[in-house]
């Protein structure tokens, strides 16, 4: 399920999907482990900056619906800048990279500052591990992300 909510103000598993490397502190994946729910948020923080903020799993399932919310918000008239938050993501595979390479392709377009926040999960391992890591700006925080953004 995905909610969506737009408010003002290494390895493979078998299935095909490849996924970032585990670190020791990840939960383990069983065979009958239940999938996280994929949340979508979008908010406004202020005029000109767009907040989306993802949690759960990005995958090709998902890929589709999280790609088609960030391309409607990245043609939002007047945007400065734009926030991607993946802090919340616990499972990723290369679907993450194509979702940000989306945002990056779609901001640099606009003239949009693109701040992405990896989180410390499965999203930062997979930019480290492909070298896109210095592409992309970055932030550890949303708090941090809002700091930097233009005003």
């Amino acid at each position: 399920m995905i909610v969506s909510r737009s408010m003002p103000a290494e390895a493979s598993r078998g299935d095909g999907d490849i996924v970032a490397p585990r670190a020791a502190a990840d939960p383990a994946l069983s065979a009958g482990a239940r999938r996280t729910e994929l949340t979508v948020r979008v908010q406004w923080p202020w005029r000109g900056l767009v907040l989306v903020s993802v949690g759960g799993e990005v995958d090709m399932a998902s890929l589709p619906r999280i790609t088609e919310i960030v391309r409607q918000r990245l043609t939002a008239a007047r945007l400065r800048t734009a926030i991607v938050d993946l802090s919340q993501v616990g499972f990723a595979s290369s679907a993450a990279l194509e979702l940000l390479m989306l945002a990056y392709n779609a901001a640099g377009r606009r003239e949009v500052q693109l701040l992405v926040v990896p989180g410390t999960g499965p999203v930062r391992r997979l930019l480290e591990l492909t070298g896109l890591s210095a592409l992309f700006e970055q932030a550890d925080t949303v708090e941090e992300a809002l700091q930097l953004a233009s005003h």
